[in-house]
């Protein structure tokens, strides 16, 4: 690889891991808005890493085989420390409107599927508690089984 590719390769590796660390505050912020427990804050952990390793190596694929050389960990080290002590509350802003907006928009799409769920078994519990009080009443009226006769 000549050397103005190499430059070119570790220019793409700091914009791919400032990329990484704006991706990495959407997984902080839905962690918090999410309320993980420990367990899910593990889980999550594993996830995100799974999820930003597959990605950075999708973007290195075309520009370099996806080799990875020292330059192109340092690169992705410093877009993402950049993006850290410059643009990190920035991006946790936007992710924090985004997810208010997404919740938002999923609890207002949900609304009438949850009308129609919570009208058909208030429908349903109530033929429930009819049918309980008709056979009440008929176990009452109704004289009891005979007893098996022996022969």
């Amino acid at each position: 690889m000549s050397l103005e590719t190499q430059f070119a390769v570790f220019l793409l590796s700091i914009v791919i891991g400032t990329g990484a660390a704006f991706l990495f505050d959407f997984y902080r912020v839905a962690r918090l808005s999410l309320r993980l427990g420990r367990w899910g804050t593990g889980v999550g952990d594993l996830l995100a890493w799974m999820v930003l390793t597959v990605v950075v190596f999708g973007l290195l694929l075309p520009a370099n085989w996806g080799e990875v050389r020292w330059y192109i960990l340092l690169g992705l080290g410093a877009g993402a420390l950049l993006y850290h002590r410059s643009l990190s509350r920035f991006g946790a802003a936007c992710w924090e409107r985004f997810i208010r907006f997404a919740d938002r928009l999923i609890r207002v799409l949900a609304s009438p599927f949850l009308f129609a769920w919570r009208t058909a078994v208030a429908v349903f519990r109530i033929a429930a508690r009819s049918l309980d009080g008709i056979r009440v009443r008929l176990r009452r009226r109704l004289p009891p089984p005979p007893e098996d006769q022996q022969l």
